[in-house]
């Protein structure tokens, strides 16, 4: 597999890093690549595409390689491995729901491999990463290894992207399909926010967008019951809510948080996944800085269970660093140890990955390390 990892502030830097590989007798295939929408994406991925390297690659809202944390970067993994082994595709997404793109999906990846190990990322700031997660488990008609984030676009919160060697698209998803008989994935979702307040009902509301809470406007809600909101004179913004997620419970008992993406005029919120009306929610909140140990606990449990990886692709919600701010590469370096592989990653607006010892949901504030590994 002979993964290698670099950064880069400029696309001559990543001609450099792609020229040092070549040399160093690396001939990669594959190319897992995050990038700021700083840079212009179309030659991103060109760069790579012109030396025969297939391109896996989503905008971001901030980097990561090794135990670094970086902004307005290009960072990328390098993966020699048999073309036999991996597809990759990109489903555009206009005038489709993220339900069907997801469908769309999910039809594929049954036609590729008997035991398929998947990694998805999805465009479109107004995307619904819920739907996406449930058309591919329902169309495919059973549970595998799945795994992937939301683009970010440098906290704009405007337009996010995914890209493979050719395409660059707003509205769609890219999805990286392992055969599991040769490459094997293993990750899991850990959050540690908790959930403060009461709690309260969704009482309007449409797919990921949330209209009313206990009878009321969701922004009013927000300024209502929250300390920052109590302040006329401040302006509630997405980066500032998106640390206050919703902590929905499921009908099965299990939960999930639900962070917001995009405010609305008419005071409803964009949330980066569904919200079903009716459902019972509290405010979520860091706790503080005991989260990375809390976190890194469980991580640890999971590394016991899981102790073999080349590779690690790591989904980190953009909420965590603005709530632990430096500290998250605290929180990156812990992961990155366990392991000791090269490593590489962004911060998302929105995360897949299983719980411990549960079923594969879509989350947000949450940190999801994918290892990867040839059997």
């Amino acid at each position: 597999m002979k993964p290698s990892v670099f950064s880069a502030t400029s696309l001559q830097e990543v001609e450099a890093h792609l020229g040092d590989a070549f040399k160093e007798g690396v001939k990669p295939t594959l190319a897992i690549v995050f990038s700021s929408v700083a840079h212009d994406l179309k030659a991103v991925s060109a760069a790579f595409a012109k030396h025969d390297i297939d391109v896996f690659g989503a905008s971001s809202a901030g980097e990561i390689c090794n135990d670094e944390f970086l902004e307005e970067s290009i960072v990328a993994m390098l993966l020699d491995v048999s073309r036999d082994t991996y597809r990759l595709k990109v489903f555009e997404g206009r005038e489709k729901t993220s339900s069907q793109i997801g469908q769309n999906i999910g039809e594929w990846a049954k036609t590729v491999y008997e035991n398929p190990a998947l990694m998805v990322m999805s465009g479109g700031i107004l995307a619904d990463g819920d739907g996406i997660l449930n058309g591919i488990i329902n169309e495919m008609g059973r549970q595998a290894p799945l795994f992937g984030g939301m683009a970010g676009d440098d906290l704009k919160a405007h337009e996010t992207f995914v890209f493979d060697g050719s395409r660059v698209t707003s509205n769609g998803a890219v999805a990286l399909i392992f055969d599991r008989n040769v490459i094997g994935l293993q990750g899991v979702a850990f959050s540690g926010w908790k959930g403060i307040g009461t709690s309260k009902t969704v009482t309007k509301a449409r797919g990921n967008i949330v209209y009313e809470i206990n009878g009321e406007p969701t922004l009013d809600i927000y300024r209502k019951y929250l300390d920052f909101g109590h302040d006329p004179s401040v302006e509630i913004t997405v980066v500032l809510a998106s640390q206050y997620p919703l902590l929905l419970n499921r009908d099965d008992g299990s939960s999930v948080l639900r962070a917001v993406v995009h405010i609305n005029d008419d005071k409803s919120l964009v949330y980066a996944g569904s919200v079903p009306e009716g459902a019972k929610v509290r405010f979520g909140m860091a706790p503080g800085p005991e989260i990375i140990d809390h976190v890194i606990e469980q991580i640890s449990e999971f590394s016991r269970q899981a102790p073999r990886s080349e590779a690690i692709v790591l989904f980190s919600c953009v909420a965590r660093h603005l709530a632990l701010g430096p500290m998250v590469e605290d929180e990156i370096a812990a992961v990155r140890k366990l392991w000791d592989v090269p490593l590489v990653g962004f911060f998302t607006y929105g995360e897949i990955g299983p719980v411990l010892q549960g079923r594969c949901d879509y989350h947000n504030n949450t940190l999801v390390p994918v290892l990867i590994y040839q059997k």
